[in-house]
């Protein structure tokens, strides 16, 4: 299956909010580039982030998901 980018996290924090409430409801996600936002910090997220992705089938679910969690926050 392929994957596609849901979005990109400021955080390594946010992202794994976002990942928990994916996998809430049963959609899987991988986190990318959360290494290197750990190891520098800010600085290296205002250029890169932690990318979020999902199953290109599951796309449509999780960008609802990801709409929810912004209004809430």
């Amino acid at each position: 299956m392929m994957t596609v980018r849901l979005t990109t996290c400021n955080t390594s924090f946010e992202a794994h909010v976002l990942k928990t409430a994916l996998e809430a409801e049963g959609i899987p996600s991988a986190l990318h580039n959360e290494n290197m936002t750990n190891l520098y910090g800010g600085l290296i997220s205002a250029f890169t982030g932690v990318d979020v992705f999902v199953y290109e089938k599951d796309l449509e679910r999780a960008k609802k998901i990801l709409n929810e969690n912004q209004n809430e926050n």
